[in-house]
């Protein structure tokens, strides 16, 4: 299949957590997938300040992974949040929101970029792996999955620029966004998954 040109000349991959106690990273890949920057972010307003100081967010596409929920998973809250079971007066955290699975973290500045013309779109990280040949053998980011991961992407998709030492997960998780990016911007195929906070999230074929 003959790729089509694309008009952007940079990729930008953003791997999300949901909250400020996990790192998220960005990845910016250049027409000819060379890592330009990889960074690591904790806090929102960081996150925020990349996006309107950075001149590689002009002429891109942005690719955000959709981060989980993950509030509701420990102990006795996990069985409170089954779809079959009642809510009772007892249940106290996120009681308003117990069956969101979700975070809807950055969306209002993922919207702002699209308002100013960044072409924007959200993925889920574990679909992508899937599609890319790289999937989970190992437990996912544990050390053993990480280094996997990093390695595939040297040997498989020739990222040779990456370090000896081992990234941290989000790190290699945001190179994949970029590289769905730049998938997208060249005309591959895609498919929606669904719409999240105004904005369509894509899956990649296997």
């Amino acid at each position: 299949m003959v790729q089509k040109s694309s008009n952007q000349n940079f990729f930008i991959g953003l791997s999300l957590s949901n909250s400020s106690n996990y790192d998220s990273s960005v990845c910016v890949l250049d027409r000819n997938s060379k890592i330009m920057l990889l960074d690591k972010f904790y806090f929102t307003q960081d996150i925020d300040l990349f996006f309107k100081s950075s001149p590689y967010i002009h002429n891109s596409i942005l690719c955000a992974s959709v981060p989980y929920d993950n509030s509701l998973l420990e102990g006795k809250w996990r069985i409170h949040s089954k779809n079959y079971k009642m809510l009772g007066n007892y249940f106290k955290i996120n009681r308003q929101k117990w069956t969101k699975r979700l975070s809807a973290r950055l969306c209002d500045s993922l919207l702002n970029l699209r308002e100013e013309g960044v072409n924007v779109f959200r993925c889920d990280i574990n679909q992508l792996r899937q599609a890319y040949g790289l999937n989970a053998h190992y437990l996912s980011r544990t050390s053993l999955d990480c280094k996997n991961l990093q390695t595939s992407l040297k040997i498989k998709f020739g990222f040779n620029e990456l370090p000896e030492n081992m990234l941290a997960a989000s790190s290699l998780e945001a190179i994949i966004c970029a590289m769905f990016a730049k998938y997208i911007a060249f005309g591959g195929k895609t498919s929606e998954l669904f719409e999240f906070e105004g904005i369509k999230t894509l899956s990649k074929p296997f």
